[in-house]
């Protein structure tokens, strides 16, 4: 009574079983079991279900997809080290441009306030040249030549 449920599973066991265990069918049953332990069974997007995936993945996975995998990682951390070598490249590079800027802008402000007692000393002798007296062996009375206070002046305020 107990075994009448299972009668139907035995009927079609039965061939099957002898098939498997025949002349033909063990050689296949060998085969079969070779290629499923190296390549495992294909279980294309069911990989991709979250944290069934990995598990499926793990117990009927084969040896070709264990060593793509392991290939994988050590790709990745391979190009993970060659990714922050080149950003700690780029960050030198960089520290190195701004300093040359920051060098080249200090050489630029020094040279402005080495430029200022230039600029007071020949603005004084441009005054003081405004307001010198007519020179007698000039018959017009006109002042000597060169650019008056004034227009100087005029001129700093759109630029030099």
């Amino acid at each position: 009574m107990m075994l009448a449920f299972i009668a139907p599973v035995l009927a079609v066991l039965g061939p099957v079983w002898n098939f498997c265990t025949s002349r033909f069918g063990l050689p296949l049953v060998v085969a079969a079991g070779i290629i499923l332990f190296y390549e495992g069974l294909p279980l294309g997007p069911l990989r991709d279900i979250p944290y069934v995936g990995p598990k499926l993945t793990g117990l009927v996975g084969g040896r070709v997809d264990r060593a793509y995998a392991a290939g994988q990682q050590a790709e990745d951390a391979i190009w993970e080290e060659k990714i922050k070598l080149a950003a700690i490249a780029q960050a030198a590079d960089t520290k190195t441009r701004q300093q040359d800027i920051d060098a080249a802008a200090q050489a630029y402000i020094d040279k402005q306030h080495s430029d200022a007692g230039r600029i007071a000393e020949l603005v004084r002798g441009q005054k003081d040249q405004d307001n010198a007296p007519p020179v007698s062996t000039n018959p017009s009375g006109c002042k000597p030549d060169g650019i008056s206070a004034g227009v100087s002046e005029r001129l700093d305020a759109i630029g030099r």
